[in-house]
């Protein structure tokens, strides 16, 4: 298995003409988003702030027209830390989150809600907070950085967490990235192919948890009678497509669940924010997806696996879009409360 041919591409640019900026600092977006975190809510301001947007965008080639994520200062390793360490028995087992470096910091509610989920479909969840996959360094073909993240990532996966235990996320592009390019970038590692042997989809487990009656929804929940329209990530449905989310969707009592077939929302992670695709990224979201959201009723609910599908989608179209396992917790009700 060999990294991508774009991303083989862009180090060997680097490496005869330098590595422009926004490349580096996309791929260091963990330590980024981290910071974001650790000094919100004043890291939010210049978001807001147009003409530092436009500075941004001459100087960085960030785009001013598209709103940038917010960062949460009680993110989801912070939240995890202060909990109780009292736990229930755990007859499922322990399960790995893998706290990534999107949602970790900007929607950590995601992650609390999962976290609450699986806890109460009897797993014991333990949180992997400490590392990122690499990447967002390998988009940018930043290899050395992605391969020296990569193997601290591993490295700690197979060493510090059950070897039985499952790894789980909410992000898409950072669980599959542990089955796909991390093997590309570390071919001789017997733990990265361990490491990737455990990954599943939390949908999955939370299937099972259903079906065996771990986990029991209400009949009558918020969601009755509600309809929701899903669109599935470019890297899911490369990888193992959107049947186990749509199957924990239809799990919902009383929610009507329809897949729009979208293809791409146009994002791509930061291709949707650099200055000379900005439009390319929203004619691509035109295109399909878009149109789509536009033409149901105001009270349909939207979902999206995808950090950056949901960014395109409240940017695009003016709607929140939730994630799936959001939906979820929200059909389980009070009982839910973690």
């Amino acid at each position: 298995m060999k990294t991508s041919p774009k991303a083989e591409a862009l180090h060997q640019q680097h490496a005869v003409h330098g590595t422009p900026l926004r490349s580096r600092l996309f791929g260091a977006i963990r330590t980024l988003n981290r910071l974001g975190s650790a000094t919100a809510p004043l890291s939010n301001l210049p978001g807001r702030v147009g003409v530092l947007r436009r500075l941004a965008e001459r100087t960085v080639g960030i785009t001013a027209r598209r709103p940038l994520p917010r960062f949460d200062r009680d993110n989801l390793v912070r939240w995890f830390r202060r909990r109780d360490p009292a736990r229930a028995a755990a007859p499922a087992g322990t399960v790995v989150w893998l706290a990534d470096s999107f949602t970790t910091f900007t929607e950590p509610h995601i992650g609390r809600a999962a976290i609450g989920l699986l806890e109460r479909a009897g797993w014991r969840v333990e949180l992997a907070g400490g590392g990122c996959c690499g990447r967002s360094s390998l988009s940018k073909g930043l290899l050395d950085d992605a391969r020296r993240k990569a193997t601290g990532l591993v490295t700690s996966l197979a060493r510090d967490t059950p070897a039985d235990a499952p790894i789980v996320g909410c992000e898409p592009s950072c669980v599959f990235t542990l089955r796909d390019e991390t093997l590309a970038l570390l071919p001789d590692s017997a733990e990265a192919r361990s490491v990737g042997e455990r990954v599943r989809q939390v949908e999955e487990l939370l299937v099972e948890a259903l079906d065996d009656g771990r986990l029991v929804l209400p009949e009558r929940s918020a969601l009755s009678g509600r309809r929701v329209v899903y669109h599935g990530h470019c890297h899911q449905k490369a990888e193992v497509g959107t049947a186990a989310t749509l199957a924990l969707l239809r799990r919902i009592p009383g929610l009507e669940v329809s897949e729009i077939d979208s293809g791409c929302c146009g994002m791509a992670g930061s291709f949707g924010f650099e200055a000379e695709h900005y439009a390319t990224s929203m004619e691509v979201g035109r295109d399909r997806l878009l149109p789509a959201i536009d033409a149901e009723p105001a009270d349909t609910l939207v979902a999206a696996t995808g950090v950056s599908c949901r960014q395109q989608i409240f940017h695009g179209a003016g709607r929140t879009a939730w994630h799936p396992l959001e939906l979820v917790r929200e059909a389980l009700g009070p009982a839910g409360t973690v």
